[in-house]
C-alpha cells in the first residue's frame, strides 16, 4: 500500500511539472489541497479541492497532491488537533457550539454526539487549515519557481 501511494505521488508530481502551469497557480493548488486535507469533511476532500481550484484558479493536480497531507497515518492526529483547536477557539470567543447543532436531529443521540465533535473540529480545521496553507503556498511557490528556472537554464 505504501508503495502504491508513493507511485501515485510521484506520478502527480511529474504530471505537475509537465503541465507547465505558473508557480503561483501551482502554489494556490497546493495551498488549497493542504487547507482541505485538514478538514473533517472526509470523503469529499477531492471534490471540494477541484471546485476550489477551479474557482480560485489553482492547479487541480497540485491541490490533489497537497491533499496527501491527510492519510491513514496522519488522520487521527489531524482530527484531534482540529477538535482541540476548535474547543479552544469556542472558549476564547465564548461560542456555544451546542447551539450550532442541527436541532432536527436532537432525537438521534448518535448524530447529536457526532455533531458535538464535528462542529468544534470544523471550526478548528478552518484555523489549522489557514495556518498550514499559508506557508505551503509560500514554500511551494518558491520551490516551483526554482525548478522551472532551472529547467529554463538547462534548455
Amino acid at each position: 500500500m505504501l508503495e502504491k501511494t508513493r507511485a501515485k505521488l510521484k506520478f502527480l508530481y511529474y504530471k505537475l511539472i509537465l503541465e507547465r502551469e505558473s508557480p503561483a497557480r501551482i502554489a494556490r493548488g497546493v495551498a488549497i489541497g493542504v487547507f482541505m486535507s485538514v478538514s473533517p469533511l472526509l470523503g469529499v476532500h477531492t471534490v471540494i479541492i477541484i471546485i476550489l481550484s477551479y474557482l480560485l484558479k489553482g492547479s487541480k493536480t497540485a491541490g490533489i497532491l497537497g491533499s496527501f497531507l491527510c492519510n491513514p497515518i496522519t488522520l487521527p492526529l489531524i482530527l484531534f488537533i482540529d477538535y482541540e483547536v476548535g474547543i479552544f477557539i469556542c472558549k476564547i470567543f465564548s461560542l456555544d457550539y451546542s447551539q450550532m447543532l442541527l436541532s432536527d436531529f436532537k432525537e438521534f443521540d448518535l448524530i447529536d454526539e457526532g455533531m458535538e465533535i464535528f462542529v468544534p473540529a470544523m471550526i478548528g480545521s478552518l484555523f489549522v487549515g489557514i495556518l498550514l496553507a499559508l506557508p505551503s503556498y509560500y514554500f511551494s511557490k518558491k520551490y516551483f519557481t526554482r525548478i522551472f528556472n532551472e529547467r529554463k537554464n538547462i534548455s
